[in-house]
């Protein structure tokens, strides 16, 4: 479904974007000369004026007649290729104007170019207005009409009254409203307003009945009221019904101040509870009117309000809102199950509960939806309906049986036109998708969906308060695994997706592609290969073409091959995003290459006049930019961070609306280039100005001017090289002085021997980040501890500080705290630091210096003897490494919840701290007294809040110690006499990873003791040559789901019963482990997953035993062998037909691959053959039809026979869409 809905408002912001282009100053001085072009573009903008009149009306049509909605597609995308074509002219402009100081030679040609121009484009004009003329011609036979505003969905009115079916997984929520309304500080002039928020369908009014109905509201309150708000906001109408509830009388006073007079009467000292649910008015002047009303005497007035908006809440409340979270999937399960089945049960029903948990799944813990869904199958007892709901998109059910659709949908309606076109666009955005404020905001401005300010703002402000008014709306979330990332609910994604139809693809969901498609997006992985965009023709007009990225991958850049680019660029000439591309293509704005190997740029980018956001993050190979950068007039965002860029392109000066530059690089060559980041008025967010050596002459740096650009809140300040001090760059940096509102400062591989004066100015009162790294010859540092915000300091690389003193504090006022909001602080690499002078306020009862510290790092400072702070009462991470004379006892803090020490002989560990969660213990007498600790005490020595010991070094563990809470146990080094590691003494145990263990034979557990594993989920014995067996009889741990076995060159078996006894084993990796014969008695787990040999030469020569054909889960499987009498692999049914990935290496005699092998692997996706260098030819017929990437390694036989088009056996490996030889892709 298209834009639709309200697609009328949402296409009238596109037109005028449309105008707004053909009024600009460029595109009027071109269209002078032109006037052919210019009585076309002027009618079609009278075109467009005459379809956008009857908009309103068409979408309030359309939701019923599907020939109106058909309409509105038609001319949403004829509008599309408008807005293309006017786009063409203005850039065609601003061509003329940037090359309009050329020679004369380049003028003739220009001309040329020009002539050929006005034709194509004349003849373009006249095929749109043709083709708008035809549809604006429908809307007077589909009789739409010119409409003054949108209406507003009709739906039923809220009541107090109770749940029929109860209220599930909500009792939390209603004592936590409770304990709102009891606090002390609740109430404002008598009145207290509590705002429940949540996403529609969430249970707000739920939530409220509930509360409403509760006894304490009924015993508590003389008069309680509710009233369904809902959009209209009508002060009259909702004080009568407010007066009429609490009274139970009707009230037939017409006129408002005799009402007002009434409600005060009956509410004087009387106790009042109100409801008002769903309410949308944002006006706050509204809201102050209608509290006015209860400001009369009332001896206590309580209110809840009801509110998918943030703005709302915040308008209303006198303490802060509660947000309403989703259900969870089980308490879904609950309220599904009491609306699906008879007598709300699902006991005599094992099958379609099976389903209907996964129904719920599809619910996103909305109880609308589960509720809603449960109604659709209500006493419906034939699986096979079940089943189609299941395989159904909610959106897909019809609206009449749904009231999912409405509810949610009138999010989207009540959003401004702005608002409803970047929201329909985030449909592009995966499900699961977390996404970063400036990111989407970029994206916006590629489609030119901000409406420009007539103010001052800059594009980005403006793009930051759509966002945040979304956020506000509950349509954007913050994401509950990074607090700078947002995500949308699974709900939300579908009604965008919903919304934009067929003019937004999702190549992972959506089966068909059509001309009106505009936004195309996939989900990266590692080999993106073109047959896998196998896009329609038809979409020429497509203008976004992204990949994103569902979590961090875990790939080093993405291998999308060069043929795939230049086919695509080809195809789409419209394209206005593309993340893996080069070309020119004039309706560019925002490109993105960030992760790729690219190593140059073409000189032909620097004709994408449009071009706004160039993001090249992390292009390790990419050393230079484009020689004519500067034409590029209107970038305004230039990533260029983690590149190996020697410099930067002349004229940089002359981006005058660049915004975001992530890096200068000062050129080696053209030493005074540093001077253009003055030019660059409006620079903002984050800068690093690196090869600052290359500075000749300090007044170059003075012209950087970097005390004007207010927008900068984060600094680096590096040179490039280490040589001996330099007075010029003293005066470097003295010259490269901030604005004071600077967030965050690095100054790395500085080559002087004092700061500048202006870092020691205490003005810069916002500074909360500052890293002083590899200043090697500076013999002090600023004063930091005036900075009154800096939260986090990083000092590394000092290497001839002996002392750190008083000066290190400050000098400001003795009432004044050094570093009173200091949080984390780390010294490392500091050779000759001996001594840490101390700083100790007058009051320790009020807190000292380092009163908040919570992290406290001390690492590779040899020589330091004396001076650790011993009273750091927020102290929760302390490290301390390579500190091998510091004598000092471990600082007291009821906090500590992780230490690490290793090679800190001397420091003192008399106890363990009461609130230990990880502790890492390294080598050296630390480790020895640590031991000794455990075992002077009773039971083992460790608090019971432990759930993480790492310890490194040879020791003697403790003998017939109970460990009940600990979780996970790594040992790296030897213990001195234990040969058999008891698990029984450890029955929490979740992973056990043990490796350089010279003594280490067997692990074992007592008689009876087996259930004691139930908590094990990992283990890993890596590096113990003298590692023999497991307990006897097996190792029973039925939530083990990874095995790791490395360089255990003595173990002949593994645990005895793997496939009853290891039921949730996913995952078996076995890496040189040579005396290995066999798999136990049964064979493997029936639900393993990943299976890696690597050099297990005496397994691998009893394979067809293995019995991997009975391994129905079974889906990567590598193989890596020494093994020199195997000619051809792999055997005929030797492997499953699930696997999908399958790796082979180091086979020394391999010569082909066995053809009967792979017959029956027709789900195998990946194939990888790696350092076979005797393999010749691939198996005689085609390889599966299934693959869709082959990688070869050091195969040099197969490699000439495998060259495209050309190689023997290509036409064998044609089909697959992904191949690399070596590291070029082919295809």
């Amino acid at each position: 479904m298209a834009e639709a809905l309200v697609g009328g408002a949402v296409l009238s912001a596109f037109l005028q974007v449309a105008f707004d282009r053909v009024a600009s100053r460029e595109v009027l001085d071109f269209l002078k000369g032109r006037k052919n072009i210019d009585r076309m573009v002027q009618k079609l903008k009278i075109e467009l004026m005459s379809a956008d009149a009857v908009l309103i009306d068409a979408e309030e049509k359309q939701i019923t007649n599907p020939a109106v909605k058909e309409w509105l597609d038609e001319l949403k995308d004829a509008v599309y290729v408008a807005d293309d074509l006017l786009d063409e002219i203005a850039y065609e402009a601003l061509r003329c104007k940037l090359e309009a100081e050329s020679t004369s030679k380049v003028r003739g040609l220009i001309s040329t170019f020009v002539s050929s121009f006005d034709k194509s484009i004349q003849s373009e004009l006249k095929n749109i207005l043709d083709r708008l003329e035809f549809i604006s011609k429908q809307k007077d036979v589909l009789r739409l009409e010119k409409v003054a505003a949108v209406g507003t969905p009709s739906r039923p009115l809220t009541t107090s009254c109770p749940e029929e079916y109860g209220v599930f997984g909500r009792d939390k929520d209603k004592e936590a409203i409770f304990m709102k309304f009891q606090s002390s500080d609740a109430s404002v002039n008598g009145i207290c307003v509590v705002p429940i928020v949540g996403l529609g369908g969430v249970g707000k009014t739920t939530l409220a009945r509930l509360i409403y109905n509760d006894k304490r509201v009924t015993d508590s309150f003389d008069h309680k009221a509710w009233v369904c708000v809902s959009e209209i906001f009508d002060c009259f109408r909702l004080l009568k019904s407010i007066l009429e509830d609490a009274t139970l009388s009707m009230c037939d006073i017409q006129n408002m101040n005799l009402l007002q007079i009434k409600i005060r009467e009956t509410f004087k000292e009387k106790k009042i509870f109100l409801v008002l649910d769903d309410v949308w008015n944002e006006k706050y002047d509204d809201w102050v009117e209608l509290l006015k009303v209860f400001k009369c005497g009332a001896q206590e007035i309580k209110i809840i309000v009801t509110t998918r908006s943030k703005k709302v809440a915040s308008n209303v409340c006198t303490v802060p809102d509660y947000l309403l979270n989703q259900l969870s999937n089980e308490e879904c399960w609950l309220l599904f199950e009491k609306h699906a089945f008879r007598n709300g049960s699902s006991g005599e029903f094992p099958l379609l509960r099976e389903i209907g948990k996964q129904i719920v799944q599809k619910c996103g813990g909305l109880p609308l939806a589960a509720k809603t869904l449960g109604g659709l199958l209500h006493f419906e007892e034939d699986p096979r309906e079940w089943t189609k709901i299941l395989k159904s998109d909610i959106w897909d059910l019809t609206e009449g049986n749904t009231s999912i659709l409405p509810a949610l949908r009138l999010s989207y309606h009540f959003l401004p036109p702005h608002l409803k076109r970047c929201f329909s666009y985030c449909s592009i955005l995966p499900k699961d998708y977390e996404f970063k404020k400036e990111e989407l905001v970029k994206l916006w401005m590629a489609e030119d969906l901000l409406q420009q300010s007539k103010g001052n703002r800059r594009i980005e402000e403006i793009g930051e308060e759509y966002f945040d008014a979304l956020v506000s709306r509950l349509l954007f979330q913050r994401s509950s695994n990074n607090e700078t990332c947002f995500i949308m609910h699974d709900l939300v994604n579908d009604l965008a997706k919903f919304i934009s139809g067929e003019f937004c693809f999702k190549r992972e969901i959506d089966k068909s592609i059509t001309r009106k498609t505009r936004h195309f997006s996939y989900v990266r992985t590692k080999f993106d290969a073109f047959k896998k965009f196998n896009v329609s023709n038809e979409a020429k007009g497509l203008r976004t073409f992204l990949g994103f990225d569902l979590s961090p991958p875990k790939w080093m850049g993405n291998n999308i091959s060069t043929m795939m680019i230049d086919d695509l660029l080809l195809k789409f000439k419209c394209l206005r995003e593309l993340p893996k591309s080069v070309g020119n293509l004039k309706h560019l704005r925002y490109l993105n290459l960030s992760h790729t190997s690219i190593e140059r740029l073409p000189n032909s980018i620097c004709t994408l006049y449009n071009l706004q956001t160039l993001l090249l993050t992390e292009c390790e190979s990419l050393a230079k930019l484009p020689s004519k950068m500067w034409r590029l007039v209107n970038l305004q965002h230039l990533d260029i961070v983690k590149t190996k860029l020697e410099e930067m392109p002349l004229h940089m000066g002359k981006l005058r609306n660049l915004q975001i530059l992530t890096t200068f690089v000062v050129s080696k060559h053209n030493r005074s280039n540093i001077k253009e980041l003055g030019e660059l008025l409006h620079l903002s967010g984050a800068l690093s100005i690196l090869n600052l050596q290359n500075v000749q002459h300090a007044r170059d740096a003075m012209e950087v001017n970097l005390k004007d650009k207010q927008h900068l809140y984060e600094l680096v300040l590096e040179w490039g090289h280490d040589k001996d001090s330099s007075e010029n760059e003293i005066n470097v940096l003295e010259h490269l002085c901030p604005h004071s509102k600077l967030e965050s400062l690095t100054i790395e591989n500085y080559g002087g021997t004092r700061f500048p004066k202006w870092l020691q100015d205490c003005s810069f009162s916002n500074m909360v980040y500052i890293r002083l790294a590899n200043c090697k010859y500076c013999y002090s540092w600023p004063p930091l501890g005036d900075l009154p915000n800096l939260k986090k300091l990083f000092v590394e690389g000092f290497h001839v500080v002996s002392h750190v003193d008083r000066e290190f504090y400050g000098g400001g006022s003795s009432a004044v705290k050094p570093f009173r909001s200091l949080e984390i602080l780390s010294f490392k690499d500091m050779p000759e630091w001996q001594e840490w002078f101390l700083f100790e306020g007058k009051d320790e009862d009020e807190g000292g210096v380092f009163y908040n510290l919570q992290k406290l790092c001390i690492i590779k400072c040899p020589k330091l003897s004396r001076g650790l702070p011993n009273n750091l009462p927020a102290l929760m991470t302390l490290k301390i490494k390579d500190c091998p004379q510091l004598v000092a006892s471990v600082p007291r803090s009821p906090n500590l919840s992780e230490l690490r020490l290793s090679n800190c002989d001397e420091l003192l560990l008399k106890e363990l701290p009461p609130r230990l969660y990880w502790l890492k213990v390294g080598e050296g007498r630390i480790l020895q007294s640590f031991i000794e600790l455990m075992m002077s005490i009773p039971g083992g020595g460790l608090p019971t809040t432990l759930k993480k010991l790492s310890i490194r070094g040879t020791f003697l563990l403790p003998r017939r110690h109970y460990y009940p809470s600990l979780g996970v146990l790594e040992i790296e080094g030897g213990f001195d006499s234990l040969w058999c590691f008891p698990l029984g003494f450890y029955p929490k145990l979740k992973s056990l990873l043990v490796s350089g263990s010279e003594s280490l034979e067997s692990l074992s557990v007592s008689e009876g003791s087996h259930q004691d594993l139930i908590s094990l989920t990992f283990l890993s014995i890596f590096d113990c040559p003298n590692f023999v067996s497991f307990p006897n009889g097996g190792l029973c741990a039925p939530n083990l789901t990874e095995v790791r076995m490395f360089n255990c060159e003595k173990l002949k078996s593994l645990p005895e019963g793997m496939c009853t006894l290891l039921p949730s084993l996913e995952s078996l990796k076995l890496f040189e482990c040579p005396e290995l014969e066999s798999f136990p008695k049964g064979g493997l787990p029936s639900n393993l997953v990943t299976l890696d040999i690597t050099v297990c030469d005496k397994l691998f020569s009893r394979r067809m035993e293995w019995g991997l054909q009975g391994l129905h889960s079974l889906k990567q499987f590598t193989i890596w062998t020494g093994n020199k009498k195997v000619e051809s692999f792999p055997d005929e049914a030797l492997l499953p037909p699930t696997l999908t990935e399958f790796t082979i290496g180091g086979f020394s005699n391999l010569k082909s691959l066995n053809s009967k092998g792979f017959q029956h692997l027709t789900s195998l996706q990946r194939l990888e053959i790696l350092f076979c260098h005797d393999l010749r030819y691939l198996k005689e017929e085609r390889l599966p039809a299934s693959l869709s990437s082959l990688i070869l390694e050091e195969c040099p036989l197969l490699k000439q026979r495998c060259q495209r088009d050309k190689g023997k056996d290509w036409p064998k490996i044609s089909h697959i869409p992904f191949i690399q030889i070596e590291d070029e892709v082919i295809t």
